[in-house]
């Protein structure tokens, strides 16, 4: 059965500030709009993992209770003030970020999701990239070993266009091969796919059997079958792998009333998935 979701940054002050609800408005707007679970995102006011603490945790528990959602995943929040990037030359920004991770671990914990999200980081301009990669990598590992224990899968994505580490399916494909961790798989973004040009669908078959969940997005973060993207043929090749993960968009941005993308999301996808 195909399982549709939506990421909480529709409904969040991340990436962008506004329009801004708490977790617990928003898990009541994407129930309302119908989808079968929902993805959180891991920063304030949602599911920053500083934040959860028993009193929050059990607030946002009872919204679920009273919804038919399930959590799918928590995707992290690098960027901004504190970074934190784990490919960072500073070591107190790459132990930031593992603590984050770490943190993003326990509310999959806290709330029965079985993803986290990896996002590799970035860069830093004169920073070789073989020590950006190293260094990330070894956050990577102490938060596979984590996962491992918990259960939980890691699911590396390629962020091409926000970073400059992981980028496509080959780094990706790299990094798996590299940490060789049964609690390691991949996910594709439609939207990172687009903006190098490339077909979604080529990336589902390059990824294959590694790959575990989908971010869903049409051009400038519109929902599924609102702007340019073709998304038949790599629903096609979804099928032809036994993909049985979520479908979950990922859009935002000012320029979209919240309830009418989450409406609009997933009466298209909706359609195409029939």
């Amino acid at each position: 059965m195909v399982r549709l979701g939506i990421n909480t940054w529709l409904y969040a002050s991340f990436p962008v500030w506004t329009p801004s609800y708490t977790l617990e408005d928003a898990i009541n707007h994407v129930d309302d709009a119908g989808f079968d679970s929902i993805e959180f995102g891991a920063a304030s006011p949602h599911a920053w993992p500083q934040y959860m603490n028993d009193e929050r945790q059990a607030s946002i528990q009872e919204r679920l209770d009273a919804s038919d959602l399930t959590v799918s995943s928590i995707c992290p929040a690098l960027g901004g003030g504190p970074g934190p990037n784990p490919a960072s030359p500073l070591e107190a920004e790459r132990e930031a970020a593992r603590e984050h991770y770490m943190g993003c671990l326990d509310v999959a914990e806290a709330f029965d999701s079985d993803t986290v999200i990896w996002v590799g980081g970035w860069r830093l301009q004169g920073q070789r990239f073989e020590d950006a990669w190293a260094n990330q990598r070894g956050i990577l590992e102490d938060v596979l070993d984590a996962a491992e224990k918990s259960g939980k899968t890691i699911a590396i994505e390629a962020n091409a266009a926000d970073v400059n580490l992981i980028e496509t399916t080959q780094q990706q494909l790299r990094l798996l091969e590299e940490i060789d961790s049964p609690s390691a798989a991949a996910m594709m973004d439609t939207a990172h796919a687009a903006h190098r040009g490339e077909s979604p669908a080529a990336y589902v078959e390059e990824l294959g059997d590694d790959l575990a969940h989908l971010h869903l997005a049409d051009t400038d973060r519109l929902p599924p079958g609102e702007g340019d993207l073709s998304f038949r043929a790599m629903f096609d090749k979804l099928d032809d792998i036994g993909y049985d993960g979520h479908y979950t968009a990922e859009i935002f941005g000012g320029h979209l009333d919240p309830d009418e993308a989450a409406l609009t999301t997933r009466q298209n996808l909706s359609a195409m998935l029939e």
